[in-house]
C-alpha cells in the first residue's frame, strides 16, 4: 500500500492524466511542431545501418556489483557524434532491489524521520558528467533505476531507468528543494516547475504528468506510446523548470531490454519547434544489449541548431548560467 500511495503521488491514472492534456490548454502548446505523434522504432535495414559509433568512456560510477558510465563520440572539430550511457553486464544481473530509493530524493512528511519507501523518489540515482564538446547542450546525466517504476499508472509503471540529461547546470538543479507536494517537491518549487514552457521552444500538445524534487516537471506526448496504450519500450520526456526545457528523458523499460536484447532499436527523437541555446542536439536515440549482457543507450545523429533572432539563454538561477550560455553559443 505504502508503494502504491507512493507513485500516486506523482501520477494520475492514465484516463485523468490524459484529461488533463486534453483539457488543461493554459498548459499546452497549439502551435506549430516537429515533434510527430508518435515514434516508430527504426527496423530492418534501417536498423541495421544504425551501428554503434566507436564511444570514448568519460565517466564511470558504480551500481550493483558493476558500475554505469557515461561515453561519447567526437568529430576532430569535437563536435557531438554520440552521447551514451553504458550500464555493464555485472550491474544489469546486480540492479539495486532493497529498499526501493536510496535516500537521495526525500521529505519526512509525517515528522517522524525519513521512510525509505513512503517518504522517498526517484529509486536509485547516480550523477555522472559528459564532456564538454563544442555546441553541446547537455551538461551532466541523472540517472535514475526504478525497481518497481513510478506514474503515471499502466505507462510507466514497470522497473525501468529514467535517463535525464541535463541542460540546467548542476547547482541550479541542486536548488530544486524536496517537499510534501506531487512527486516529494517543495510546493512552491512546484508551481515554478510547472510553468508552461512558450512558443515556440515546446512540443505541440505535450501534457504534465508531475513535477518532482531535485528533478523538475516532465512532460510526455500523450498520443505516443506508452501513454497511448502501446508497449513500453522505450520512450521519451521532456524535463522543463521556470519556463524553460531544463532536461531531455529517455525512458527505458529494463524488462524489454533483457527479453527482447535489442541489437539496434533506434528511433526519432520528437522535437520542439525551435530552441533557446544554439548547439548541436540528437534526432535518433537507440537502445542496444550488447553479446556481453550490457545495455548502450545512445543519443545520435546530431545536428546544429540555431536559436532566433532575440532568443536569450535561460538563467536557471540566481547564480547566472551566463558563462554556459556563451559556450553553448559557439
Amino acid at each position: 500500500m505504502i508503494r502504491n500511495a507512493l507513485r500516486m503521488r506523482w501520477s494520475l491514472p492514465l484516463a485523468l492524466a490524459l484529461l488533463v492534456v486534453a483539457s488543461f490548454t493554459p498548459m499546452l502548446i497549439a502551435a506549430g511542431s516537429k515533434a510527430s505523434a508518435s515514434t516508430p522504432v527504426l527496423s530492418g535495414a534501417e536498423a541495421d545501418r544504425a551501428a554503434l559509433p566507436k564511444l570514448t568512456s568519460f565517466n564511470k560510477v558504480s551500481l550493483g556489483d558493476g558500475t554505469v558510465e557515461t561515453l561519447y563520440a567526437a568529430d576532430s572539430a569535437k563536435r557531438p557524434v554520440a552521447l551514451a550511457v553504458r550500464v555493464d553486464a555485472a550491474a544489469m544481473k546486480t540492479l539495486p532491489s532493497t529498499p526501493t530509493h536510496d535516500g537521495q530524493t526525500c521529505f519526512d512528511t509525517g515528522g517522524d524521520g525519513i521512510d525509505l519507501e513512503a517518504d522517498c523518489a526517484s529509486g536509485h540515482e547516480r550523477t555522472l558528467w559528459f564532456p564538454k564538446l563544442n555546441g553541446l547542450p547537455f551538461q551532466w546525466l541523472m540517472f535514475n533505476w526504478q525497481k518497481n517504476g513510478h506514474g503515471p499508472t499502466h505507462v510507466f509503471d514497470k522497473p525501468h531507468f529514467d535517463l535525464h540529461f541535463f541542460i540546467q547546470d548542476f547547482s541550479a538543479r541542486n536548488q530544486i528543494r524536496t517537499g510534501s507536494c506531487n512527486l516529494v517537491i517543495n510546493c512552491d518549487d512546484d508551481a515554478t516547475a510547472k510553468k508552461p514552457v512558450p512558443a515556440p521552444y515546446a512540443p505541440v500538445g505535450w501534457g504534465l504528468p508531475g513535477a518532482a524534487g531535485r528533478m523538475g516537471n516532465h512532460i510526455i506526448d500523450p498520443n505516443a506510446a506508452p501513454a497511448n496504450g502501446g508497449a513500453f519500450t522505450q520512450a521519451f520526456a521532456y524535463g522543463t523548470w521556470n519556463g524553460h526545457i531544463s532536461f531531455w528523458e529517455p525512458v527505458v523499460n529494463r524488462d524489454w531490454v533483457v527479453s527482447e536484447k535489442p541489437a539496434s532499436a533506434c528511433q526519432p527523437i520528437p522535437q520542439t519547434p525551435q530552441v533557446e541555446l544554439t548547439g548541436y542536439y540528437p534526432e535518433t536515440m537507440c537502445t542496444r544489449y550488447g553479446s556481453g549482457g550490457e545495455m548502450t543507450f545512445t543519443f545520435e545523429k546530431f545536428v546544429k541548431r540555431t536559436a532566433p533572432a532575440g532568443a536569450k539563454a535561460p538563467v536557471w538561477s540566481s547564480k547566472s548560467t551566463a558563462e554556459s550560455a556563451v559556450r553553448h553559443q559557439h
